[in-house]
Order: structure tokens, then sequence, then C-alpha cells
């Protein structure tokens, strides 16, 4: 299944509609078969949402992601935007602002050099 399955409508009037389902099948059925079919949704909620948690976690990895806010590491401070040295992506603000002004250098270099070329 794919495209709009499930369908884009409000959480209430969705949840409305899986009670509503639940009293029908309820007066149809005695207690064992409720019990049987209930539990048979709820093995199947739980594939869902077993089967979606590991997609999940495949795709966090991929995407590199998947922040452990309870490792040693995060607990020793650092933390999802820390360095491998742990230092804060802040502390590298020396090395940005290096880069920054050596751009500007060159910029201004190359912009000499196109209006030596002009004036020639």
């Amino acid at each position: 299944m794919t495209g709009n399955f499930p369908p884009n409508i409000h959480p209430t009037t969705y949840n409305l509609i899986a009670v509503a389902i639940g009293i029908l099948l309820v007066g149809d059925l005695n207690a064992n078969e409720q019990n049987s079919l209930g539990n048979w949704f709820l093995l199947l909620g739980q594939y869902l949402a077993t089967n979606a948690s590991q997609q999940q976690l495949i795709e966090s990895r991929i995407e590199n992601n998947n922040v452990n806010i309870n490792s040693k590491k995060s607990k020793n401070g650092g933390g999802p935007y820390t360095t491998a040295n742990n230092l804060s992506n802040q502390n590298q603000r020396n090395e940005i602002d290096f880069l920054m002004d050596a751009l500007d250098k060159i910029q201004k270099e190359l912009n000499n050099i196109k209006n030596e070329d002009n004036t020639l």
C-alpha cells in the first residue's frame, strides 16, 4: 500500500473511526471471539510499530543523525553538537573566521587582478 493510505484526516476523526469499528464488531461477537480478534489487532499493530521503528533506525543511521543522549560521551560533556575531540562547534569559530578572512583576501586579490586587466 502506498499513496494516501492511511488518509490525511484529523487525528481525532481517525481515532473515532477505529472506535466506531470496534463498537460495530463487539455487537456480533461473543467474549471469546472479541478477545481473539482484539489480540489479533494488537499483534497487527505491534508488527507495524516494530517494523516502522526498525526502518526509522536504519534510515537515521544512513543519514547519520542517530543521537544517543544517554551515551557515555554525552554524559561526560560531549553531545550531538561536539566533535570527536569533544570540542563544541562553537570552539571552532576561530578556524572559520580564519578561513573567511582568507576567502576575503583571495576575493580582493582576484578583484585587483581583474581591475589591472581592465586598465591595460
